[in-house]
């Protein structure tokens, strides 16, 4: 098991003590980190952000995904929250788009259990059908978010598709059972 170090230990780790000595720079100036100090930096504050909350509930992948953008910002020099990443902002547009989508689905279950015998059975399949899809957008976005900054292009184009694919699929549903 690692040691584990304070805040200001880490950002001495990084190479900040050399900045704090030097007049007229500051720390976020002077910063650089090779790969490996990055990594531990980020492994560290995650440890960080799970130990603030007593290590119950929250999300590992989500406290990597904070850390290691406090840790880039902190390295890059800003200090600041940097503007919205392409990323960031396609991973918002997919979590209200499965957002929406729950809601439809959640209406066409409703109507689906006041429907006669026959158009039932036909709903429930379709339903299946759109489940299985949303579990597949949800994969995709899951894996989107342990993806990092510069990784996850490769990820879009399946992940559109099946956006793209399960938008249709709710559609085609929607509008047959009006």
């Amino acid at each position: 098991m690692s040691t584990v170090k304070s805040k200001s230990e880490v950002k001495k780790a990084s190479g900040a003590s050399a900045a704090e000595s030097k007049p007229g720079l500051s720390v976020s100036e002077e910063m650089s980190a090779t790969p490996e100090q990055r990594y531990q930096m980020i492994m560290e504050s995650a440890y960080f952000r799970a130990e603030t909350r007593g290590f119950v509930g929250g999300d590992p992948a989500q406290d990597w995904l904070e850390a290691e953008a406090e840790i880039d910002r902190m390295l890059q020099g800003s200090g600041q929250p940097s503007q919205i990443s392409e990323k960031q902002a396609f991973q918002k547009k997919l979590e209200a788009q499965l957002a929406e989508w729950d809601t439809k689905i959640d209406e066409l279950k409703e109507k689906a259990l006041k429907a006669k015998d026959e158009m039932r059975a036909d709903f429930e399949m379709q339903l299946e059908a759109i489940a299985s899809k949303r579990a597949s957008v949800q994969a995709k976005a899951h894996e989107l978010r342990l993806r990092s900054e510069g990784a996850w292009g490769d990820l879009k184009g399946g992940t559109e598709k099946a956006w793209d694919e399960m938008r249709k699929a709710l559609d085609q549903i929607v509008s047959r059972f009006k």
